[in-house]
């Protein structure tokens, strides 16, 4: 799987929402949120997080600016009648922080604002993702900061490796984590 890719953007296609990256002499075909394909220029080198979707005969690529935000869309692909498409359609409407916001103040009008949700669709999201986000810290010291994305790296590993969210959340509310990833990973995975 590809999970992250660096290179020059060749071409971008907002009607399809798309993007060429030239990675090497190689062009990978991408879609990405209109947000995201408005920002990114033709002949700019840039830095993807990818999520690589397999379907029958069908391989795409999913691109986003940040962990923060592949990861949203991951867990919005998890909840039911929510496709690839669909949850890249709410990056265009909306950014993380925003989504993250409408979920824990369980408002549906603002999630059903992205076309191909309807209300029934919005209200099934907020109650499949209502307690399961986190909403990042803001006013931390750098020190906070690098802290909780060094958790939020630990806790995305141990998904990686089958562990379930709630289990590892759990344990490491009960734990006092190092700055150290890799320490902090041990120290995680010991007591799992």
């Amino acid at each position: 799987m590809i999970g992250w890719l660096e290179g020059t953007v060749q071409e971008t296609d907002p009607t399809t929402g798309s993007l060429l990256l030239n990675v090497n002499g190689v062009g990978y075909d991408i879609v990405l949120s209109m947000q995201n394909i408005c920002v990114l220029q033709v002949g700019a080198s840039t830095q993807l997080y990818i999520h690589s979707h397999i379907r029958e005969e069908q391989f795409s690529l999913f691109g986003f600016v940040s962990t923060n935000e592949r990861d949203m869309f991951r867990k919005l692909i998890q909840v039911s009648g929510i496709g690839v498409r669909t949850a890249m359609n709410v990056f265009s409407t909306m950014s993380v922080q925003q989504l993250l916001e409408a979920i824990q103040s369980s408002d549906d009008a603002s999630i059903a604002r992205t076309p191909g949700i309807g209300k029934k669709t919005a209200l099934r999201m907020i109650l499949e993702l209502e307690g399961k986000l986190t909403m990042p810290e803001s006013g931390d010291s750098p020190s906070q900061s690098n802290h909780s994305h060094m958790a939020h790296d630990v806790r995305s590993a141990l998904v990686n490796l089958g562990y379930k969210p709630a289990t590892i959340d759990k344990t490491m509310k009960k734990l006092t984590l190092s700055q150290d990833f890799e320490e902090s990973f041990k120290m995680v995975l010991k007591v799992l």
